[in-house]
């Protein structure tokens, strides 16, 4: 008989899942979603934890470790390593379900790269994609009807450590400590990532690592400064809003910002990456005493047409667009959306610089938010248990990193068919484009690394402006820990506050508006938020 606390009913899920989205998935906002062990013994969580074996395999052009930022490459190597001896796959069909951030690609009968990926896996993958978001509606109907493929990414749900008891395998013995060394690939993944896997002890899911890479920042289209006189720099919030006007016109139906820049904004005054440690306490930075003076400037970029009218309707992919055809020379967006802006960038002679953000009142450097370790976390069926160890072997497959045959199959296809190989950097065609959106890298992935062979400066224009930004960037320090208040509440008193962060800036209501927002934010469960995610804190140290 199952305890009250073990059992899963579609209501409890339906009500706090719905309105998540792609910022509900384990481990992908900011917000501290993810995993605790919820155990103080130090020497468990130590048995527990997956070992660390870096690949060694390729040695990168420009290392990344020392600050903290991903390795980077120039060409991709002349013979790539087969890492994979044997297909991972057992004949039988491996069933997927995750989401994508991109249109979904021909069906199989059509699709030549996943023909081809159904022989290098030895197995039939059949992927259930959800737009992302969409999908913690769509998980939370899966999980409710039992309708979960062999491999799922964790949505954004309530009771996701009952859940996954419930549904995934307990992956405990297959990888932790040494265990996991069978399986090199997931043994290379950061460390930090499996903050968000295990709970209670136990291994429940595999960490799809992001880390800096997911930090949002300021782009712009420096060819288009350029003709203009400009610079991709600013020393002040005053030298900011003087960017914007000189790159707005409207005669030529061109706004500066494809979006509102509100996270750019709070960076220029230090406010904390979601949270930060004050008096023992958990604070978060919604209560920052800066707002009245960031929603200023926001306010004032707004009234004078210096953001695109759109900025709040329409979907994702519209800021991608605005940016590439110029009709909004700036963007804020995360460093891992670079390879997608010159995949479609309109005008081949389009060049990408990053603006980091300033001080308001001119005196240094704002403070970046570093990105969450992981975007999402996923799991295995309970139902393929029996398979566990192919399982196993074909995400390991999907995990193969840079440099290896494998990864430039998952990444950029066949060649000649998907991509062609120029000065040894593979460029993705149209099919290839297409083709390739399995939604791969949201089943399982290798750590990220900065190589953009669509143009030659690219790749070192990233790194260096990764290693100007990331070393001093500020962490959130909760990331990766639950709060089930966070997940059931989180959502709608969030939207709640996004609401009324639209309607200051777009000057539907006026400044004074915020703070009795965020105390309203604060007792319908902020507060409660703030008390799991200090004890989650507490538990891992």
């Amino acid at each position: 008989m199952k305890t009250p606390d073990s059992r899963l009913t579609r209501r409890a899920m339906l009500a706090g899942g719905a309105a998540l989205g792609m910022a509900g998935v384990v481990g992908c906002s900011n917000e501290g979603r993810g995993g605790t062990t919820g155990n103080n013994d130090e020497a468990t969580r130590t048995q527990v934890r997956p070992a660390y074996v870096r690949y060694e395999g390729v040695q990168p052009d420009l290392p990344g470790a020392e600050y903290k930022i991903p390795d980077a490459f120039l060409k991709y190597p002349e013979a790539p390593v087969d890492a994979i001896t044997e297909p991972p796959g057992d004949g039988k069909p491996i069933t997927v379900t995750t989401y994508t951030n991109t249109p979904i690609p021909p069906k199989l009968e059509q699709n030549t790269f996943w023909q081809e990926l159904n022989k290098q896996a030895g197995s039939p993958i059949e992927v259930s994609l959800t737009p992302s978001v969409d999908y913690t509606q769509k998980f939370a109907t899966a999980v409710a009807g039992n309708k979960l493929g062999d491999i799922f990414l964790v949505g954004g749900i309530p009771q996701v450590p009952q859940m996954l008891a419930a549904k995934a395998v307990d992956l405990t013995p297959h990888l932790s400590g040494d265990n996991i060394k069978k399986y090199p690939f997931l043994a290379n993944l950061p460390e930090d990532g499996w903050n968000s896997c295990i709970f209670g002890g136990k291994i429940y899911a595999i960490p799809i690592p992001r880390g800096a890479i997911s930090s949002s920042v300021l782009y712009s289209r420096e060819d288009m400064l350029a003709d203009q006189g400009l610079k991709a720099e600013v020393k002040s919030a005053d030298d900011f809003v003087e960017l914007c006007k000189a790159l707005s016109d409207k005669r030529k139906n061109r706004f500066a910002l494809a979006t509102a820049p509100t996270q750019y904004v709070r960076n220029m005054f230090a406010m904390p990456n979601q949270w930060s440690e004050e008096g023992g306490k958990l604070v978060n930075f919604r209560e920052h005493e800066a707002h009245e003076a960031v929603f200023e400037i926001l306010n004032q970029l707004w009234k004078a047409g210096y953001i695109h009218p759109d900025a709040y309707s329409g979907q994702n992919q519209d800021m991608k667009v605005r940016f590439n055809n110029g009709s909004s020379p700036l963007v804020v967006d995360t460093f891992s959306g670079w390879q997608t802006y010159l995949q479609t960038r309109v005008d081949e002679d389009t060049r990408i610089a990053i603006i980091p953000p300033p001080k308001a009142d001119g005196s240094g450097v704002g403070a970046t938010w570093l990105g969450g370790h992981v975007i999402g976390t996923v799991a295995i069926n309970k139902n393929a248990e029996d398979r566990i160890e192919t399982i196993l072997a074909y995400l390991n497959f999907l995990a193969a990193p840079f440099g290896t045959q494998e990864y430039l199959f998952r990444k950029y296809g066949l060649e000649g068919v998907h991509h062609k190989m120029v000065d040894g950097k593979p460029v993705i065609n149209d099919k290839g484009f297409s083709e390739t959106q399995l939604g791969l890298s949201y089943q399982a992935d290798g750590p990220w690394t900065i190589f953009l062979p669509e143009d030659a400066e690219s790749t070192e224009t990233c790194f260096n402006a990764m290693k100007e930004i990331i070393p001093n960037a500020l962490d959130n320090p909760v990331t990766g820990m639950y709060s089930e208040t966070d997940r059931r509440k989180g959502p709608q008193i969030n939207e709640a506050l996004d609401d009324v962060t639209e309607d200051i800036i777009t000057g539907r209501k006026p400044i004074s508006a915020w703070a009795p927002a965020v105390k309203k934010w604060k007792t319908d469960g902020g507060d409660q938020i703030a008390e799991e995610l200090s004890k989650a804190l507490a538990e891992s140290r």
